[in-house]
């Protein structure tokens, strides 16, 4: 037998049409597209300003860089537009032959010269290339420690930060 002081537990389900009844309200849709339109301007003409004073005022000096430094600020930072690539992989192309064909100097004060290439290996084929003869337990050179004493006693300056 049911029980009379108990309830329903389902809905009246009311009637769903599927739509919005009303529509949007225009002068707010109005309202916030002319806001929005007003702060782009304002925030245009406020960055147009900024720049403007920026582009007037000179770059800030170091006191690490020389004036001859300044100078090329000027100069966009590498690498730069290349024109005529055809032009610069000829040169570049030229350069390089010309490096490996003739004599000339890497390093004149450290006495470190170029040899053309032909040369160097006839020079490799004559002496041979440089071998290992065994392992570090041969102890035939100074030890780690012996080195660094060595560069503790030499007469050259370290860098100092």
């Amino acid at each position: 037998m049911p029980n009379p002081d108990a309830k329903s537990q389902s809905r009246r389900r009311t009637p769903i049409d599927g739509y919005e009844k009303r529509d949007a309200n225009a002068k707010w849709l109005f309202g916030v597209v002319l806001f929005l339109a007003i702060c782009g301007l304002i925030m245009h003409f406020v960055l147009g300003g900024i720049l403007g004073r920026m582009e007037k005022t000179p770059a800030p000096r170091d006191r690490w860089i020389s004036a001859s430094q300044a100078t090329l600020a000027s100069k966009p930072p590498p690498p730069r537009l290349q024109l005529s690539s055809t032009a610069d992989l000829k040169e570049f192309r030229a350069k390089e032959e010309h490096d490996l064909t003739t004599y000339g100097w890497v390093d004149k004060n450290a006495g470190i010269a170029r040899v053309p290439i032909d040369r160097a290996m006839d020079l490799v084929l004559q002496r041979g290339l440089p071998t290992r003869t065994g392992t570090n337990e041969s102890a035939t050179g100074p030890s780690v420690y012996e080195l660094q004493q060595q560069r503790t006693n030499s007469a050259e300056k370290e860098i100092q930060p």
